[in-house]
C-alpha cells in the first residue's frame, strides 16, 4: 500500500496534508487531481476543487494557490508526521527483506530531516533497540497521536 493510501486509509488526508506532500515532493499532481475527482464524485461542490480535479493543464504555483485557498488550518508539523507515519507503514508493511526495509528506513530518517523521536531507526543510534523494532514504536506513538485528533 502506498503512503498515499496509507493517509486514505487512516483517514489523515486533507488539504493542508495534500499541500505539504506536493511541495516536498511525496505526492505528485496526479495523484492531487484524482484525489480532487474522488471528492467531486462523492458529492463535494468546491469550485475549487473541481479546478483542481480538471487540472492536468495547471502550473505548479496555480495548484499550490488552489490548494492553499482550501487549507483551514494549516499545522506543518502535524502534516510532516501524518507523510512520515505514512511512509513508515509503508515500509513496515512492505514484503520486502530486511536490508531492504532498513535501508528505506533510513532514507525516510534522513528525508523528514532526522526527527528526534526516530533517533533510534538509525543505523548509527547507540541504542540496545533494533531500529526495525524501534519504527514500530515509533510508528505506534505517531498512529496513537495522529488518529485521536
Amino acid at each position: 500500500m502506498s503512503p498515499l493510501k496509507v493517509l486514505i486509509n487512516f483517514n489523515l488526508l486533507c488539504w493542508s496534508t495534500i499541500l505539504i506532500g506536493l511541495r516536498r515532493g511525496l505526492i505528485s499532481q496526479k495523484d492531487v487531481i484524482d484525489c480532487a475527482v474522488d471528492l467531486i464524485v462523492n458529492g463535494n461542490d468546491d469550485v475549487e476543487v473541481a479546478i483542481i480535479a480538471g487540472g492536468e493543464s495547471l502550473g505548479d504555483e496555480e495548484l499550490f494557490n488552489l490548494i492553499s485557498n482550501l487549507v483551514k488550518q494549516p499545522d506543518k508539523s502535524v502534516d510532516l508526521d501524518k507523510w512520515r507515519l505514512a511512509h513508515l507503514l509503508y515500509i513496515a508493511e512492505s514484503d520486502d527483506d530486511e536490508q531492504t526495509k532498513l535501508n528505506r528506513l533510513q532514507e525516510v530518517y534522513a528525508n523528514f530531516d532526522y526527527p528526534e523521536d526516530m533517533a533510534s531507526c538509525s543505523i548509527y543510534s547507540q541504542s540496545e533497540i533494533a531500529p526495525l523494532v524501534a519504527m514500530i514504536q515509533v510508528i505506534e506513538k505517531l498512529r496513537i497521536r495522529l488518529t485521536q485528533q
